[in-house]
């Protein structure tokens, strides 16, 4: 199958996961106000931060291993229970004695006990996600995503429309539904081992080797995503200290409609990541021109129908107490594009091992941002943190194509040779993908 069917098909069905998850946003902003939008934001997003920052990267090391065939999925699965076992408690701890307190003022404390629970659900959650991904295995991937929204939206309806629960049932239905899905996925990843038994030999890593390599590619690109999602949900941390819930409830919004850009490169990614680790550099650099012009064609066109539109779609689906949100939105629409453009340099640097060159434009993009949402968070609230992303983003982009031909994918005129060429490309898709055709 293709990159570009590959990618279609995935963001196919991120699209559809999108559909599901488009209700529960507007259930949970309309049964739940603006204040109480903004709490589930802080106990939803900052727990699943600080897991996913003491995992060290060890999620994201479980695919590159076994998509790159130097590893194999019995060391993998030992590995990724050590770590669920070690890192939960860690990040327990981190979460309601050192984070909570800081950013969480405000919240209910027993709303913050509660979410705890959200954070060895989300290690087990990467861990799964990781090793199916490193199969290959993009379709089951996202149905895993599909599920778990599908779960949330069901869990809303019952416990908070239905049931009148408010913020403690929208909380107690994400954290279900996380739990949930996690067996679905173990079984996964046993049929996984089984369709691929029949399959090119995988390597011989195993103990401490399996470790040590595990360790090594980890910790090194651990920077970079750490501070690419940080780049991307520190504002959140920022809005909750620095700012009020109904703040954080209107730029909750913007987010959620300005990333239904970020479904267009992440589908990409799935993608792309592992199919350079199986080729290599060379032919995985050859991927890239046509790659870029698709995001950019694809994310371009959609800002300019949010940026249209996003006013009527915040006050339809919404509410009229959410419009402000609008002006949020316009201002990270430039630069949710701009983050697009950097993630297909991210997805190669990933796949050949160079994670250290994410991490350098991450880190330049997270101080930007970070040093101008503290400047202008207080000042303009949900504004100020739409510009600093932004900003933030552009930079992200600037640096990632400028280290590209480091990595060995420099950044030439194929990546901006727009034709019709890439028109007839995506139309093909579009056929193929309506005839049916080959499944993964």
């Amino acid at each position: 199958m293709s990159l570009a069917v590959g990618s279609a098909r995935t963001l196919v069905l991120r699209v559809i996961t999108l559909a599901v998850q488009i209700p529960t946003s507007i259930l949970l902003a309309r049964l739940l106000g603006v204040e109480g939008k903004g709490y589930y934001t802080l106990l939803t997003v900052v727990p699943w931060l600080t897991a996913f920052v003491l995992l060290m990267g060890q999620d994201t090391a479980q695919t590159w291993l076994l998509s790159s065939r130097r590893g194999r999925l019995g060391p993998a699965v030992s590995y990724c229970a050590a770590l669920l076992l070690t890192v939960s408690p860690l990040a327990l701890a981190a979460y309601l004695w050192v984070v909570a307190p800081r950013v969480m003022v405000g919240v209910p404390g027993v709303l913050v006990s509660a979410s705890a629970l959200l954070v060895p659900l989300v290690v087990a959650r990467y861990l799964v996600l990781s090793l199916i991904l490193g199969y290959e295995r993009v379709v089951r991937f996202n149905l895993y995503y599909l599920a778990t929204s599908a779960l949330i939206l069901l869990l809303v309806v019952l416990l908070v429309a239905v049931q009148g629960r408010g913020l403690p049932g929208a909380l107690a239905a994400f954290i279900a539904a996380q739990a949930l899905v996690i067996p679905a996925g173990i079984w996964w990843i046993a049929r996984c081992a089984k369709e691929d038994s029949g399959g090119k030999a995988r390597g011989s890593l195993s103990g401490l080797r399996f470790v040590r390599r595990s360790l090594a590619y980890g910790i090194k690109g651990h920077p970079a995503g750490v501070l690419a999602t940080f780049n991307q949900r520190f504002d959140i941390f920022l809005m909750g200290a620095l700012s009020d819930a109904s703040q954080v409830g209107l730029y909750a919004v913007a987010v959620a409609v300005a990333e239904t850009i970020w479904h267009i490169p992440m589908s990409i990614h799935l993608n792309l990541f592992p199919r350079v680790s199986a080729e290599g550099g060379a032919e995985g650099a050859d991927r890239l021109p046509r790659a870029f012009r698709m995001t950019v064609l694809l994310c371009a066109a959609l800002a300019l129908l949010l940026l249209l539109g996003g006013r009527m779609v915040i006050g339809l689906l919404f509410g009229a107490q959410f419009t402000p949100a609008f002006t949020p939105l316009a201002i990270l629409l430039p630069g949710v594009v701009a983050a697009a453009c950097a993630s297909v340099f991210e997805s190669y640097f990933a796949g050949v091992d160079k994670r250290q060159y994410q991490s350098y434009s991450a880190g330049c993009a997270f101080a930007l941002g970070v040093a101008l949402g503290l400047w202008l968070i207080p000042r303009y609230g949900a504004a100020g943190a739409a510009a600093a992303s932004t900003a933030s983003y552009t930079l992200q982009m600037i640096v990632s194509i400028s280290l590209g031909s480091r990595a060995g994918a420099g950044f030439g005129r194929e990546y901006l040779a727009f034709g019709l060429d890439d028109f007839r490309t995506l139309l093909a898709v579009a056929r193929e993908l309506a005839g049916g055709g080959e499944r993964k």
